[in-house]
């Protein structure tokens, strides 16, 4: 069997990964060189994985029995259709499927055209008149999201990334000045975020275990958003500070979402990811995205017994498929370049991985670029480091000492998955499930 991945960051690594664990031969379209991909993989094409035309050209060279797409960029430009229309078995949702994550405004009126629970009270704009109006006769705290992709950094929040109203109005209007913007205004929530990933075919979702991605650069979840600084997941446990219910419901609007999504818009395919938080009111949709996440495809993938491959294959031919998980707790922590979040100023590393692994660590390369014994780093996020256990405070002893084994100008946060910030978590989320009704 063959296979074909469309991507070159630290999720497609993962994906790889799991393909070649089922004895897949692979082939990668990757816009840099990433070296995980280029040790696994057969043939590492570079180019633009966001060209339909080109990546469909070395399709018809490769033959691949089945192709996966791990970024939304090539999905939004088109290049899964392409692949279809020409007869490729494409694990990836369709450009029209794929404006649940293109299109927020989209996505939040199908909602509520649909009756499907955990919107969120949001409004789109793109005349900054019309925006100040509504904003200064609103009698809640608001966040701002650019209605397209934005890789996780557009959204800023009231009381986080600005204070005053007339803050945010300023924001609005400076984003909406070329007249060609769009942008929601959304009533802020209160609660702990979780990612819930699953792969659909049609009206059927098999889920992935919960994930939480902290998307804060700085520790103590402060500084502007980013792509993701790290993940921690427990498996099939779930995260220790959102209750089963909360979950069990998070499902069930995501199942109630696709199924009607599918009878009224377009047949879904490939991998889904809906950004949830818990409230005191139940959990409520922040996003859908129409691929896995970053970093957290990392956590899932490493527990998933079953290799991706396999999913795809039975899901694509209309079989059942059960998901299996191993009963671990793993942690991520990106390395990435000085600046991340808001001005990055790349570099280059030296990685030593054999002391990695002795340490007990699972190195995924992301958006870096293989220059002889060193990595140049891009703007984007460079190394994800993974610890894998039983024990919290054990898996996370591992991160010591991370300047010996990777040397050069970069920044990670040391916060992400310790049992001081999860007792922090539990607490708050105890506070605010007591504001319950």
């Amino acid at each position: 069997m063959r296979a074909l991945l469309i991507g070159g960051g630290g999720r497609e690594h993962a994906i790889g990964l799991s393909i070649v664990k089922s004895g897949t031969e692979l082939a990668v379209i990757s816009p840099n060189k990433n070296p995980g991909l280029m040790r696994i993989a057969r043939k590492v094409i570079i180019g633009d994985e966001n060209n339909g035309r080109f990546v469909l050209r070395n399709a018809d060279k490769l033959k691949p029995d089945y192709v996966f797409i791990g970024p939304e960029s090539p999905v939004a430009h088109g290049v899964s259709d392409i692949l279809v229309e020409n007869g490729f078995n494409v694990f990836a949702p369709s450009s029209e499927a794929a404006k649940l994550e293109t299109s927020k405004a989209f996505c939040r009126k199908f909602m509520s055209e649909n009756q499907v629970k955990g919107n969120i009270e949001s409004t789109p704009f793109s005349e900054p008149d019309k925006a100040e109006r509504f904003i200064k006769n609103i009698d809640y705290d608001f966040v701002i999201k650019p209605d397209g992709l934005t890789g996780g950094k557009g959204v800023v929040v009231q009381g986080v990334h600005f204070k005053s109203r007339e803050d945010g109005i300023r924001i609005v209007r400076e984003y909406l000045v070329s007249g060609t913007a769009k942008l929601l205004v959304e009533k802020k929530v209160i609660g702990e975020e979780f990612s819930l990933q699953g792969f659909v075919k049609g009206p059927k979702i098999s889920f992935l275990p919960i994930v939480q991605d902290y998307k804060r650069a700085f520790e103590g979840d402060r500084g502007p958003n980013t792509g993701g600084m790290g993940s921690i997941c427990f498996s099939e446990m779930g995260l220790p500070f959102i209750d089963n219910g909360t979950v069990d419901k998070a499902k069930e609007i995501l199942e109630d979402l696709v199924r009607k999504f599918n009878r009224k818009v377009t047949s879904y395919v490939g991998p889904i990811y809906g950004g949830f938080v818990a409230t005191h009111d139940g959990p409520k949709l922040l996003e859908i995205n129409a691929r896995l996440g970053d970093p957290e495809a990392m956590n899932v993938l490493s527990l998933m017994e079953t290799s991706i491959m396999d999913v795809a294959a039975r899901m694509l031919h209309g079989q059942q498929t059960r998901l299996e998980f191993r009963d671990r707790i793993n942690v991520i922590k990106y390395v990435v370049p000085r600046g991340y979040g808001t001005k990055p100023t790349p570099s280059t590393l030296e990685i030593d991985e054999e002391k990695i692994m002795i340490k007990g660590l699972r190195i995924f390369y992301a958006s870096v670029n293989l220059d002889g014994d060193r990595i140049k780093q891009t703007s984007s996020r460079s190394v994800a480091l993974m610890s894998e256990g039983t024990d919290i405070e054990e898996i996370n002893s591992r991160f010591s000492g991370i300047s010996s084994m990777i040397k050069g100008e970069y920044e990670m946060r040391n916060d992400i998955g310790t049992a001081k910030t999860i007792e922090r978590k539990k607490r708050a989320m105890k506070l605010i499930m007591s504001q319950k009704a």
